[in-house]
């Protein structure tokens, strides 16, 4: 059986994924594609979701989240997505490690954890590694604002840390540099002209 492509969509809080993806569902209507997120997908994964996003004010550590989304990501990967490319059914996911990339290394400063993430993403994810990550891009003050502005969803401890936070992310999502294609495409547009850049490409994954 011939297996399952898998794309990542990605980006700042606020670039538009949630619009994009909801797009994509309308396109891909019929078509053997599973939708899934991260953190999360799982009963496991959703659990330390939660725990994530409970800081509030507290302190944060990279390390312990660099840890906990690896561990939610295994779940997820050997629950969800492996099974499913295995039967030929495509994958889309909002996030995946691009996310922990970008976020625990790039935006929370602590390039120290690069080489642990190469290590875990050889352990977590073996052969089951994304065809394609697209990844969602504007300036980060343009994605703050949208953010705020959204008020169909509560503001998470990542969405309210200082624009120098998001802009550091957004630099982590350029330096991404897996064994995949990464392609970059410019959201600061409207959600029809983002749509007009991602579609092709995904139609060209799937095939």
């Amino acid at each position: 059986m011939k297996k399952g492509k898998f794309i990542v969509i990605d980006g700042m809080d606020g670039s538009g994924k949630t619009t994009e993806i909801r797009l994509l569902k309308n396109e891909l209507k019929g078509h053997s594609t599973l939708f899934t997120y991260e953190p999360g997908g799982t009963p496991h994964a959703d659990t330390i979701r939660a725990v994530l996003l409970s800081y509030g004010t507290g302190v944060r550590d990279a390390l312990t989240d660099f840890f906990l989304f690896w561990a939610a990501r295994a779940s997820h990967v050997e629950e969800v997505v492996r099974p499913a490319l295995a039967k030929g059914t495509n994958v889309i996911s909002d996030r995946f490690d691009s996310s922990t990339y970008a976020f625990q290394i790039g935006a929370e400063e602590h390039p120290e954890l690069e080489e642990a993430f190469w290590a875990c993403r050889k352990a977590v994810l073996g052969e089951c590694v994304p065809d394609a990550y697209i990844i969602l891009d504007l300036p980060p003050s343009s994605a703050m604002k949208r953010r705020e502005s959204d008020t169909s969803k509560a503001l998470t401890v990542f969405d309210t840390q200082k624009l120098d936070y998001h802009t550091r992310a957004r630099a982590g999502y350029k330096k991404f540099k897996p064994d995949s294609n990464v392609y970059i495409v410019d959201s600061s547009v409207s959600a029809e002209e983002t749509h007009a850049k991602v579609w092709p490409i995904v139609k060209q994954i799937l095939g």
